[in-house]
């Protein structure tokens, strides 16, 4: 990376950005909270001309027509749209410094997205393919990490956040390990 490119150090959720989740009996994760990120720290980057993206690093993305799959917003955490603006980042979801898992890496996030907010709620963007799930304690640690999708993520997850040890979940695409999403108690 250039000394010029930039890493966005946005917390991926302020709620429990400095103490430890408070820990749940084994076997009771029924209270599970998802949020994509925070929508406000990028707004202003949307104003930036092309030099000024490319020289942090940065890239504007128009989304080509039938997109697919493709193009997850990770602020409103849906697929954009044919014709969406978005901007792909290097953002850093795990930013513990004393963690040998401190890790950053692509995102796209779209111009004017509501940020994604459910409890129990488990977006359709992670829940249509195969992800890389993997739950850490509350020094960012990784303890587990497995490949799952649809009903068998909901339950990893659930039976991951039921242990006192894990303190969140994150989910990254399996096939190119971009970050998605991170899943704590709510």
């Amino acid at each position: 990376m250039s000394a010029n490119a930039s890493i966005l150090r946005i917390p991926v959720s302020t709620d429990h950005q400095t103490e430890t989740p408070p820990a749940m009996p084994v076997g009771s994760a029924d209270s599970l909270s998802i949020h994509g990120l925070d929508p406000l720290p990028f707004r202003p980057l949307f104003a930036l001309d092309e030099a000024a993206l490319h020289a942090r690093g940065m890239r504007r993305v128009i989304v080509p027509e039938a997109p697919g799959l493709n193009y997850p917003c990770r602020i409103s955490l849906e697929f954009a749209a044919a014709g969406d603006e978005l901007l792909l980042v290097n953002y850093r979801h795990l930013d513990q410094p004393h963690s040998p898992y401190r890790a950053e890496g692509p995102i796209f996030i779209r111009r004017d997205a509501v940020a994604f907010a459910g409890v129990n709620v488990f977006p359709p963007v992670i829940m249509q393919r195969p992800m890389s799930v993997r739950g850490y304690d509350a020094e960012g640690m990784m303890l587990e990490g497995e490949v799952a999708g649809g009903e068998a993520l909901q339950a990893l997850v659930r039976e991951w956040l039921a242990r006192p040890d894990i303190a969140h979940v994150d989910v990254h695409s399996a096939r190119r390990g971009c970050f998605f999403c991170r899943i704590v108690r709510a």
